[in-house]
């Protein structure tokens, strides 16, 4: 007997891609059930993705209702479920979804269980006991901050696994949002698990690969392929062989799918249409040279939280604001990232290292990746309650020094840094990964973002320079960098 595992991950909010996954998935089901042969659907993690209109509008209630619309029949949260849905509308997403959510190493923060979340699952199909269970990533620190407590996921994995086989199951699935690395090193450390099904890390498998018997696969990223992995008894156990399944651009949409958007489509309008604010003038963005939108997206993060300055990238934002009404679609389109603030501690030459970083072409026109970088280029550091003397030099723009409260940065005293999530995690700038006692805030950059866009003196404020260069030689100031 086989059992078919149909699984997704990392959709991203690629709803066109998740519909046209949702009809090769049905049809391959009613194709198994021809046949006698059953099957499972899970997906991964990271379905969603608040940088999608419809998610954020949503909530990412239609990414759940297109769950329910396709039948999944199991999923776990990945980083984006996990840590941009607020945690009080986890039960919503979950029953919306109408799958068995897996949290197995996830508790709130007083080590209880969250009611609506399961840690196995032994689904009983084709005459066999499939046992499951699922793994996030464990981010501490932003987990924290949300008031969710992480469990380590190897201890999680090994309880979850005694569990099953003393239920006397077939075979185990792992449903993960680790990575390949992590998945390889869990197969290797549990060998009664049967196969490891994958996301998080966007690797792209053609097929299983083995450690041990233990299968471990991940088929690829944002709805271009899913994942097709059989288990099948073979010499008194029961091994699992997978393939990737891709999906083109030319291919159906789910009809079902399909009628959940059209049903929903009104109120993601009406959301979308919301004003946010009225602007008199052009809000401008630029990547290569300061710029009015990026020092007022610093701002209010300044204005936000306790610190002695802030620094934000921005690409952090995507395109300029046009004078007129401002409605939620194009705060949404111009700051799509998830990102959060957080507060750092650095120290002053850690500080004028990241600026003068910046400052360099190789840097600041450098495509940003991961870690809820979800732009373009990265651009220079905008600033708020400091500013930076910046000189010409043959080899390009340096950083002179950085002056905060009339005073220049001391390199070795430590200040507090209000900066994002993205600059901290991201190998592009080792003086933020030298940063310490950080500190996560709860609301996302962009909705810091909406909420105060349209306070006054807001725009006149960030038209203020914060660079200014300096003679090379003699220190004098020349100006500052055009707007």
């Amino acid at each position: 007997m086989r059992i078919h595992l149909l699984h997704m991950n990392d959709l991203h909010s690629r709803l066109e891609n998740h519909m046209r996954i949702g009809a090769k998935i049905r049809a391959l089901r009613a194709e198994f059930d021809r046949k006698g042969e059953a099957s499972l659907t899970f997906d991964l993690g990271d379905v969603l993705d608040r940088v999608r209109p419809e998610t954020e509008a949503t909530c990412g209630l239609l990414n759940a209702d297109f769950m329910r619309a396709l039948g999944v029949d199991g999923w776990i949260f990945g980083n984006n479920e996990g840590l941009t849905i607020p945690v009080e509308r986890w039960e919503e997403l979950v029953k919306r979804s109408g799958a068995i959510a897996f949290g197995t190493n996830l508790r709130r923060s007083d080590g209880s269980p969250f009611s609506f979340f399961r840690d196995t699952h032994v689904y009983e199909v084709g005459g066999m006991r499939i046992g499951a269970f699922g793994l996030t990533p464990n981010y501490d620190l932003p987990y924290h901050m949300l008031g969710v407590h992480v469990l380590d996921p190897i201890e999680a994995a090994r309880r979850a696994v005694d569990q099953l086989v003393a239920q006397r199951v077939d075979a185990i699935v792992c449903l993960s949002h680790m990575g390949l690395r992590f998945d390889r090193a869990l197969a290797s450390e549990l060998p009664q698990i049967t196969c490891v099904l994958g996301g998080h890390t966007h690797e792209t498998m053609h097929e299983a690969e083995y450690v041990g018997h233990t299968a471990v696969f991940q088929p690829g990223k944002h709805g271009f392929s899913f994942g097709h992995t059989v288990l099948e008894r073979s010499g008194g156990r029961v091994a699992a062989r997978s393939e990737r399944i891709p999906v083109e651009p030319w291919e159906p949409l789910d009809a079902r799918m399909m009628q959940v958007y059209a049903r929903e489509q009104a109120f993601v309008e009406r959301q979308l249409g919301h004003t946010v604010a009225a602007l008199s003038d052009r809000l401008q963005l630029e990547y290569e040279d300061e710029c009015t939108f990026a020092n007022l997206l610093t701002d209010i993060l300044y204005d936000a939280f306790e610190g002695d300055l802030a620094l934000m990238m921005a690409g952090a934002l995507n395109a300029s604001l046009l004078p007129g009404t401002v409605a939620m679609v194009h705060v949404l389109g111009a700051c799509p990232t998830p990102t959060r603030p957080i507060v750092v501690t650095m120290r002053g030459a850690d500080i004028l290292e990241a600026i003068d970083l910046a400052l360099k072409p190789e840097i600041h026109n450098r495509q940003g990746i991961g870690f809820g970088f979800r732009g373009g280029r990265i651009g220079v550091l905008a600033i708020s309650g400091a500013l930076a003397e910046i000189e010409h030099r043959a080899d390009g723009r340096r950083v002179r020094r950085v002056v905060l409260g009339g005073r220049p940065l001391e390199p070795d005293r430590d200040y507090r840094v209000i900066t994002c999530e993205y600059l901290w995690l991201s190998p592009v700038f080792p003086p933020f990964r030298r940063a310490r006692d950080v500190t996560y805030q709860r609301p996302l950059v962009r909705e810091l973002l909406i909420e105060h866009i349209g306070d006054p003196g807001r725009v006149e404020r960030a038209r203020l320079p914060r660079y200014e260069v300096v003679d090379p030689v003699e220190g004098r100031t020349k100006g500052a960098w055009p707007s």
